[in-house]
């Protein structure tokens, strides 16, 4: 039933120059740092980069979903499917990752979840394919074995600080957008002193000079104000 060619979200794993020109402005300029501590404790709803590792799998819930070709969740109805983001019943459906995963960093542990595109660039393999070789191996019930290739990966996590409704009985956030590029990881982790956007408190960002301190981001004109 599931459709498993022209897949919406397949994820890439190899960068062109000007796509990882793009990533690297993107993950280390246009975008503020927080660590994961930052992350639970911001009021305001926006989007930051971190640098976290992965530290396990979630079991206990389903690691994939079904999803119309808007790659909204689908619901069986009259032996069709129901978007209720198209209002409509479709019959072309594709599974669709959507993996728990439990990150760390300095300052804390979090829950975040990972979904089809960035789960396939990860796994490198569509969900689909996922699916038909975790059925051939009888596993019902637990995780494809692959994703044990996650665990202790440390990488790039762009995410949003609202806390992901869905999951109601802890806190988790939705991953935006990863970056695995080692060079990219690497700049983003060497630089103690960078320029990058920081939040005003008032809904914009200005661009100022903050220093990277224990994977904490301090702005140096605020520090300079206490002396």
């Amino acid at each position: 039933m599931f459709e498993n060619n022209e897949s919406p979200s397949q994820g890439l794993t190899q960068l062109s120059q000007t796509s990882k020109n793009i990533v690297e402005e993107n993950f280390l300029t246009l975008t503020p740092r927080t660590t994961i501590q930052g992350l639970k404790d911001r009021k305001e709803v926006t989007t930051y980069i971190l640098f976290g590792t992965i530290k396990h799998i979630l079991v206990g819930d389903d690691w994939w979903y079904t999803a119309c070709v808007c790659n909204k969740v689908v619901y069986p109805d009259s032996k069709m499917f129901f978007c209720e983001k198209c209002n409509k019943h479709v019959i072309k459906v594709f599974p669709r990752y959507r993996i728990k995963i439990r990150v760390i960093d300095s300052s804390d542990s979090t829950t975040f979840v990972l979904f089809d595109r960035d789960a396939t660039t990860l796994l490198k393999k569509t969900c689909a394919d996922m699916l038909d070789a975790h059925d051939k191996m009888n596993s019902s019930g637990n995780l494809p074995k692959q994703f044990d290739e996650l665990v202790d990966r440390s990488l790039l996590f762009k995410v949003e600080s609202r806390n992901d409704q869905n999951f109601k009985l802890e806190q988790s956030f939705r991953v935006k957008k990863i970056c695995v590029d080692d060079d990219i990881i690497e700049k983003f982790n060497d630089s103690s002193l960078k320029s990058v956007d920081v939040h005003a408190g008032n809904g914009e960002f200005s661009r100022g000079k903050m220093r990277i301190v224990n994977e904490s981001t301090v702005n140096i004109s605020e520090v300079y104000k206490l002396y």
